[in-house]
């Protein structure tokens, strides 16, 4: 009968460095201008908003004051 073999010893674990790691260096951070956007006009072939609501409303309401009973 073959004899197992043993297993080999474990590699003992690396003691830590005696010298602390170098902390970053404090070198300040340089970003690009703040540039706000710019906010698009609206196309002016396009009606504005009160010309929009008051080509809805008014023949709604002409229509409410036609139909109206008597």
């Amino acid at each position: 009968l073959p004899r197992p073999v043993p297993a080999p010893t474990p590699a003992p674990a690396p003691k830590p460095s005696v010298k602390p790691t170098p902390s970053p260096s404090a070198t300040p951070v340089h970003y690009p201008p703040y540039r706000a956007t710019r906010h698009r006009r609206p196309a002016h072939d396009a009606p504005s908003p009160l010309t929009f609501v008051l080509l809805i409303a008014a023949p709604a309401i002409a229509a409410v004051a036609a139909l109206r009973p008597r």
